[in-house]
């Protein structure tokens, strides 16, 4: 009996030790913080480069201008996950009713908002800046260039997306000296485009 005693003691605080670690080890299972990550597409300081040709379709020289081509490269970088701030070098030509070809080289900074739908991004830009503008012996810089456009990507990896784009461009050409030249060139452009995400 002497023995049994401390034994069934012994054993009885023991069982109430190991009761007490097993509480505290779900206790701080329950406490720690859970880390959730959400992934999205876009975040901020994400850019891309972006890659595009495209026809380039006058809208207001009659039968004196035909649809010509253009090639496009852009960079951007994302602000947050909706907005992004870059610009845009674009070479585009047209060939004129003579057979001349009129060209010009646009450079636009541009501010985008694109919202996202599982993996289809939808870029809405609107970019301002000057143009290089050549036909003969003519050449006119600066040249104010407007350009909106809006289009839609498919994104097959992390790092490339593919789409299309559509843009609008408004180019006046001001005379000082000469108002009576003023005129504008309205042009439509449908491109093709791969983006770089790093």
């Amino acid at each position: 009996m002497k023995r049994i005693l401390p034994l069934l003691c012994m054993m009885m605080l023991a069982a109430g030790i190991l009761s007490a670690q097993d509480s505290d080890q779900n206790g701080d299972v329950e406490t720690e913080p859970q880390d959730q990550y959400e992934y999205k597409m876009n975040g901020t300081g994400d850019q891309f480069i972006k890659i595009a040709l495209m026809g380039s379709i006058p809208l207001n020289f009659g039968d004196q201008l035909y649809t010509g081509g253009a090639a496009e490269l852009g960079y951007y970088r994302f602000l947050n996950s909706w907005f992004a701030t870059g610009g845009s070098i674009m070479f585009a030509y047209n060939t004129t009713l003579g057979s001349n070809i009129f060209t010009y080289v646009p450079i636009t900074v541009g501010f985008m908002f694109q919202p996202s739908v599982w993996k289809l991004e939808f870029p809405i830009t609107l970019g301002v800046g000057a143009a290089f503008e050549n036909y003969l012996s003519n050449r006119y810089f600066p040249g104010l260039i407007l350009k909106p456009e809006a289009g839609i990507f498919y994104r097959l990896t992390e790092s490339w997306s593919l789409g299309a784009e559509a843009s609008f461009i408004y180019m006046p050409q001001w005379y000082v000296e000469h108002p009576e030249y003023n005129d504008y060139g309205l042009f439509v452009t449908a491109k093709l485009c791969a983006r770089y995400h790093f």
